[in-house]
């Protein structure tokens, strides 16, 4: 049932109730109202509701097994989770199999949950940090009980900021920062690649191609392996790319979609030299030549379609990300780019490209965000870093 709020704390919002009746007891089932913005969203939320009813779960009943009920939770969500982090939500139910055994809901205490904690890192000998597993298997947990706060339990057993309740500050590890390129080291860089890119034969190029499109772009690396020749457009007087898919190498298939974003939406990536995309065209045109030598096809136009393995090209399968990170490996130490103690992968081009945004004067964060697929707030908290160029130049500005 929906209806809109006139007076009160929800005015003007859409009350969302449904009142199911036990098959067993033929009694009702009380079911939290949850409230919505629009009348559509509402009707989305009533949908859900009487698909959770309709799977099992009988909010009233506390002793259902957790364990079983938390497995039936991630099974309810895998559609609509990406391979990576279904593996991840996968995990945190087998370790809460593992631990609770056939205790049910109604036993689950944050005391309970805090010795969970504390078995895990022990057991697997983890660090404690906000981007550790263990805080990872929290956020999972606090969000399942989160939609039975206030039916089968009275308050959240998985406190907010729960690891900085569970353990003490000597517990935490001080997490690794990622390796942000300078500007020089980005310019040698790429101008390696592209001389390489202009003299190597087609099979030796992909990933080379792929770590100098990375290098302007920042993109993530799922979307990256899925990018297509296609996806090249103008813009005004500038070229970039559309991307609309990404590639999951754990479930080797595309994924449909961007992260966190409906099937079919796109997003247009940051502006990119005539010059790069000239490099790609031209890999078209060789990459063609290369297929029709050795009978294959490249059907859904990719980019970076694996040369190397042909039954993978046969496969419509893109480079590996081990492949693209080995292959940078090897730049880095022909340049001598060290990772300085810090976490260096492809995905450091990531953290670089955002800072290097961040700090561009007169520059809009949330046309920056948008261009890397993130929140503001995500592309702040998480991404923007200090650069070596800027600690000096910050340094400079200071003592002058």
């Amino acid at each position: 049932m929906i209806k809109k709020v006139t007076k009160g704390k929800y005015k003007d919002k859409y009350q969302v109730r449904i009142q199911p009746t036990d098959n067993i007891t033929g009694k009702r089932i009380s079911w939290t109202v949850q409230y919505a913005n629009t009348e559509k969203d509402a009707k989305k939320i009533e949908r859900k509701m009487w698909a959770e009813y309709e799977s099992g779960l009988n909010p009233s009943d506390g002793k259902v097994v957790f364990a079983n009920d938390f497995q039936r939770y991630v099974n309810q969500r895998a559609k609509s989770l990406s391979p990576v982090t279904l593996k991840a939500w996968q995990e945190t139910a087998n370790s809460v199999k593992d631990y609770f055994g056939k205790a049910t809901i109604s036993k689950i205490t944050t005391p309970l949950i805090s010795q969970y904690a504390h078995d895990y890192v022990e057991k697997h000998h983890a660090t404690v940090s906000n981007s550790s597993n263990i805080a990872k298997r929290l956020v999972h947990l606090r969000n399942y009980f989160k939609f039975l706060e206030g039916k089968v339990v009275k308050e959240n057993p998985v406190p907010e900021r729960a690891l900085k309740l569970f353990f003490k500050q000597s517990d935490f590890t001080v997490s690794q920062d990622w390796r942000i390129f300078t500007k020089s080291e980005l310019k040698a860089m790429r101008q390696s690649l592209i001389t390489d890119l202009k003299n190597n034969p087609v099979e030796l190029n992909g990933s080379k191609l792929a770590i100098l499109i990375e290098s302007y772009t920042g993109m993530r690396v799922g979307e990256l392996q899925a990018l297509k020749f296609s996806d090249i457009m103008q813009i005004d007087n500038y070229y970039t790319f559309r991307i609309s898919d990404s590639w999951s190498d754990l479930s080797k298939s595309f994924n449909g979609s961007l992260k966190a974003r409906p099937k079919g939406e796109s997003r247009t990536l940051l502006p990119i030299p005539k010059d790069v995309i000239d490099l790609v065209k031209d890999y078209q045109i060789k990459q063609n030549r290369f297929l029709t030598d050795h009978n294959l096809t490249n059907l859904l136009d990719l980019i970076f379609l694996n040369l190397h393995d042909y039954k993978k090209a046969n496969n419509k399968e893109p480079i590996t990300q081990r492949s693209i990170n080995q292959m940078l490996q090897k730049v880095c130490q022909q340049l001598d780019v060290k990772s300085n103690k810090k976490r260096m992968s492809l995905y450091s081009f990531r953290h670089t490209i955002c800072t290097q945004l961040a700090n561009t004067p007169k520059m809009s964060y949330p046309w920056a965000a948008d261009k890397m697929g993130h929140s503001l707030n995500m592309f702040m908290n998480t991404y923007v870093g200090l650069s070596d160029d800027i600690n000096k130049a910050m340094a400079n500005l200071w003592v002058s």
